[in-house]
């Protein structure tokens, strides 16, 4: 069951509209990458990227709803996209799911990166995955309180990389109301 468009009203009373990603969504997508500063695109992809190729909207863009999921945030005033969640089923792996979330500078330090993972969560428990994956470089605190928060628990490490790890069959740890 693919989630529906949903408003939500951020602790700091910012409302923002929330939908499943869409294949129309690839120029918006495209652009709220390049409003990413150097640094947010940095702690995104682990490496430096100055822009997202057609490969790559392709890639981010390709979703069917149960083996991989994206989930948009968009403002509903300027109608710009400000935040996306998705998981991607491991081939590897069948039945986990790497997850990661991107929100716009703007955005940030607000709850909305937390409240797309909860979502994000609930879905890959909906559509029957057992566990889901998150892979943070260690310099990004901000990610790495969110993963924690929500229940990830440290998996492995690679050089600059922490993966953490939720099993979906666990319940979510308590928070009272939205971010």
């Amino acid at each position: 069951m693919a989630m529906h468009r949903q408003q939500v009203t951020l602790a700091d009373g910012a409302v923002i509209e929330i939908r499943p990603l869409e294949r129309g969504d690839r120029q918006g997508l495209a652009a709220g990458a390049e409003r990413l500063s150097a640094r947010s695109r940095y702690l995104r992809f682990a490496s430096p990227k100055d822009h997202l190729t057609e490969r790559d909207l392709d890639w981010l863009t390709d979703l069917e709803h149960h083996s991989r999921e994206a989930l948009l945030a968009i403002d509903p005033t300027t109608r710009d996209g400000v935040a996306v969640a998705r998981y991607v089923e491991l081939s590897e792996e069948p039945g986990i799911v790497d997850t990661a979330v991107t929100v716009d500078d703007a955005w940030q330090n607000r709850g909305l990166g937390s409240y797309l993972l909860a979502q994000l969560i609930a879905r890959a428990r909906q559509e029957g995955h057992h566990a889901m994956r998150a892979t943070v470089l260690a310099e990004n605190a901000a990610s790495l309180a969110m993963v924690r928060h929500a229940g990830f628990q440290p998996r492995a490490r690679d050089g600059a990389l922490l993966e953490f790890e939720l099993p979906l069959g666990a319940a979510l740890p308590e928070r009272p109301g939205l971010p």
